[in-house]
């Protein structure tokens, strides 16, 4: 599956779409933190299933050929991959007694669609994090740190899964020191370089803002204030920089990527990328986290989707009781290069 050329993040497509529900429901979900809408460049392909090929260390060999000699054939052995399509599909259906309640303060319909779209912002973030078909969504697309525990499945490097060290790269408050503040930026570096970013994003070569933002990385907020207290304690900005995005507010980057909180999950308690993972990165009860980085430059990863979201007003229904609005959309990930997607963990944060 050719992609990537003409592709556009949720946002873009708001900014573009004369549709006041697309706009409404698309900045509601950016406002709340959403990668679907934010981060994820997205191609418009009517299909349930995307197949393409990697090249995962097999790759052509180079003939290097003297004068007046004929070349050689020389192929490479292409990885096939499939990826499959998922649905978001919800309805806001409100009563229409409280449509017509002189006594509102604000319009019922609209609260309850901004519920709606805080949930969706809240679990997408979620399961594109952490979902897998053993114990999770069936539904939904695999998240990637699924992918990355299973590299030879999913077409990521072992390289991909990075050791931070615990104690060597401390971050909790009084563990932290300039030698572990250094060790852990070094760790975020590595981090960078399994991701095909090794420079960051360097040069003005992607925008932030753009359909392309390049290498972003994703942690909870506890590690970002840590990752800002790290860099200050070496007594220096470190790479640390803001710009702006296509709405003018403020995103903080390192080495020009940007760094984000990933958030909470719909219960609005749970971090979506915990604190109390073990040394070893998996869930449990202790003082560790994790940080992730996803490169969305040509050729890494993005998505597909049947078209942009579907906001319509369905209206009154026949039983003449409920109005409602339908909020659709369907479409899935792609992963085209085996340096997409990495995770730095055993980060000791407490």
């Amino acid at each position: 599956m050719a992609v990537l050329s003409g592709t556009m993040n949720m946002a873009q497509w708001a900014l573009l779409s004369n549709e006041p529900l697309v706009e409404a429901v698309t900045f509601s979900l950016i406002d709340n933190g959403s990668v679907m809408a934010r981060d994820i460049p997205f191609t418009n392909k009517q299909s349930l299933v995307a197949n393409g090929v990697r090249f995962e260390g097999n790759l052509p060999t180079v003939n290097w050929s003297p004068l007046n000699a004929e070349g050689v054939v020389s192929l490479g052995t292409p990885n096939p991959y499939q990826e499959v399509a998922y649905i978001i599909r919800n309805y806001v259906d409100v009563d229409k007694n409280y449509v017509l309640d002189q006594n509102q303060i604000t319009e019922p319909r609209a609260i309850q669609a901004q519920a709606v779209l805080k949930a969706i912002a809240y679990d997408f973030n979620f399961q594109f994090i952490n979902n897998n078909h053993v114990t999770g969504n069936q539904n939904a697309p695999v998240g990637i740190r699924y992918r990355i525990d299973n590299p030879s499945t999913y077409g990521v490097r072992t390289a991909a899964k990075i050791d931070a060290g615990g104690t060597t790269a401390d971050l909790s408050p009084a563990g932290m020191t300039a030698a572990t503040a250094n060790a852990f930026v070094e760790a975020v570096d590595q981090l960078l370089w399994s991701v095909d970013a090794p420079n960051g994003n360097m040069g003005g070569m992607n925008n932030p803002s753009g359909p392309n933002p390049g290498a972003v990385l994703y942690m909870n907020d506890l590690l970002l204030r840590r990752f800002r207290r790290a860099l200050r304690i070496m007594g220096t900005q470190g790479g640390l920089d803001q710009t702006t995005d296509q709405f003018q507010r403020s995103i903080e980057t390192y080495k020009g990527c940007p760094i984000y909180d990933i958030g909470y999950k719909t219960d609005q308690a749970t971090r979506i990328i915990t604190a109390t993972e073990t040394a070893a990165g998996v869930d449990g009860a202790s003082t560790f986290t994790s940080m992730y980085a996803v490169n969305y430059g040509p050729g890494h990863f993005q998505g597909w989707q049947f078209g942009p979201l579907n906001v319509q007003d369905i209206g009154l229904l026949n039983s003449g009781v409920i109005y409602r609005t339908l909020v659709d959309w369907a479409g899935g990930l792609i992963n085209q290069s085996n340096r997409s997607i990495g995770r730095l963990y055993d980060i000791k944060i407490a």
